[in-house]
This record gives structure tokens, C-alpha cells and sequence, in this order.
């Protein structure tokens, strides 16, 4: 697995397209904004993980649920209460490295700047970073993109 971070419009994508030479509009590549959990675990490249994450705790509050997860396959994930987003989508991360353990996951850095003030934000903002803690773990490579260039930090 490899991780590409960075702020908004830091010119991720079009990294990872030079270094994968693949074009943008590649089929290899799915969207967090509109994949379904599926595409997360079979395609090459994940584009905007932390859209796609934003869907799943808003799914989660909409209908109290998140994708079946078995949880007690991730003993790990025994911090707190199961029943949170974050934990739940905790364990949707570890679908996502047993699934597609040699995914390009393309995410947004969103713990800089003012902290929200809206509750919903601020879970939201936690649980990107913990689930990117997670995968940049897991990864071999994790490179951090500014203004178009890599820095790799694993």
C-alpha cells in the first residue's frame, strides 16, 4: 500500500498519475465521492479517501450504521465503544488493507488550521486522522505532496 497526503489542492492526483503513469480519468482510478465500499477494495488507485469517509459518518448518523463490519476480527479496535463512527470506521480500514493491500490511497491532510466548532466536524476531522494513522502504519511508502512535489516520509 502507499499513501499520498497533503492539504487541498496540492496537486496529489496528478503526482501519483506522473509516478503510476496513468491519466486522470483512468479506470483504474475510483473517487471517494461517489465509490461504493466495492470499488474501495478492488481498485488500484483511491482518489479523495476522506470524502469517502465523510460519507460513511454521514450514512452513519443518517441511518445509525455503517458497511458490516465484523468488529471482533479487530481486537485491536477494543478502545471505547464499538458502536462509535470512528471505531466502526476504524475497522472499515482494516477491510481496506486486507482487501486491497496494494492500494494507491490518495487523502486530504485535514488536522491543520482552526479547529471546528461544529461537533460533527470536529469527529469527522479525528477519524480522517486516525484512519490515515492507521493505513500510513500499514503502507510501505507514504509520501506527503506540496505543491505538486513529493516528500516522501516512510
Amino acid at each position: 500500500m502507499e499513501l499520498y497526503i497533503g492539504g487541498m489542492s496540492q496537486g496529489k492526483l496528478n503526482f501519483v498519475c506522473r509516478e503510476k503513469g496513468l491519466a486522470k480519468d483512468s479506470r483504474e482510478i475510483c473517487d471517494g465521492k461517489d465509490c461504493s465500499m466495492e470499488e474501495i477494495l478492488t481498485k488500484p488507485v483511491i482518489n479523495h479517501l476522506h470524502v469517502f469517509i465523510k460519507r460513511l459518518l454521514e450514512t452513519a448518523q443518517e441511518n445509525s450504521d455503517l458497511p458490516d463490519v465484523d468488529l471482533s476480527a479487530y481486537p485491536h479496535l477494543k478502545s471505547g465503544n464499538f458502536t462509535e463512527p470512528h471505531h466502526r470506521l476504524a475497522a472499515v480500514m482494516e477491510e481496506l488493507i486486507a482487501g486491497n493491500p496494494s492500494a494507491v490511497i490518495i487523502c486530504n491532510e485535514l488536522g491543520y488550521g482552526i479547529v471546528p466548532m461544529d461537533k460533527a466536524d470536529r469527529v469527522y476531522r479525528e477519524t480522517v486522522g486516525r484512519c490515515l494513522c492507521r493505513l500510513a502504519a500499514y503502507s510501505e511508502r507514504v509520501v506527503r505532496v506540496v505543491c505538486g512535489l513529493g516528500m516522501t516520509i516512510k
